[in-house]
């Protein structure tokens, strides 16, 4: 389960091994991927492998990148999502206008509490 929030702030390389991301900085520390739900790199000055980049994308990490004066630039998505969110969009279109309404009531009602 996705708890925690991992906070890079001094220069170091990032690496992926046996389902752990190891952080290699003045010391070499070792998270479980499954434990992380986002990975904030507030220094430009990280290295990241590529089979790093790629475990964290398939165990559905977001990745934030920072500027030198720690404001987000940027963020890793991945590029495929679903196998069949074209076939659920289609579903949902065809739904009736009752059903469409009672979904968006249950939406509305959830965000305001």
């Amino acid at each position: 389960m996705s708890l925690r929030v991992v906070i890079i702030e001094n220069q170091a390389k990032l690496d992926y091994k046996m389902g752990y991301l190891v952080i290699r900085g003045l010391e070499t520390k070792r998270v479980l991927l499954d434990e992380i739900a986002v990975l904030l790199i507030e220094n430009p000055a990280i290295s990241i492998t590529g089979i790093c980049i790629e475990a964290m994308i398939g165990k559905k990490i977001k990745v934030i990148f920072c500027d030198s004066k720690r404001n987000p630039i940027a963020e890793i998505f991945p590029h495929h999502g679903c196998h069949d969110n074209p076939a659920k969009l289609r579903m949902q279109i065809a739904w009736e206008q009752s059903i469409k309404d009672i979904v968006w009531r249950d939406i509305v009602s959830e965000k305001n509490t």
